[in-house]
């Protein structure tokens, strides 16, 4: 009985392996270098961005949540913000679509898109 136990969980082991290999590539396989960059707040449409004009963005509400997007040489990052976890200042700076910057606390997504 013990055997089979151990069959059964090699296999479950083996199919979620599988699995996150597949995710793993499929993710890598929709991204690729885009043109602009879209920049949504608080479900609201900021602007579209060329990634190849160099500028800074930046985003303050009446409740003090604060955002510094930058877009340099081609990549976009979000250069400051006051939110608690400090998760979008710490992604790295990006040229591929399917790699969105997202600071959940303040609500701003910063989205690479293929030039139109």
């Amino acid at each position: 009985m013990k055997g089979r136990s151990t069959k059964v969980w090699l296999g479950i082991l083996c199919l979620l392996l599988v699995v996150g290999i597949a995710g793993i590539f499929f993710v890598h396989s929709a991204r690729e270098p885009g043109g602009l960059v879209r920049i949504t707040w608080n479900d609201t449409l900021q602007g579209t961005y060329p990634l190849s004009e160099d500028q800074t963005l930046t985003y303050e509400s009446n409740s003090g949540q604060c955002n510094r997007v930058t877009i340099r040489g081609g990549v976009v990052f979000m250069e400051e913000a006051n939110c608690p976890d400090q998760i979008c200042v710490h992604h790295a700076p990006t040229d591929q679509t399917a790699d969105p910057i997202v600071c959940l606390p303040n609500r701003l997504v910063v989205e690479v898109i293929p030039a139109q």
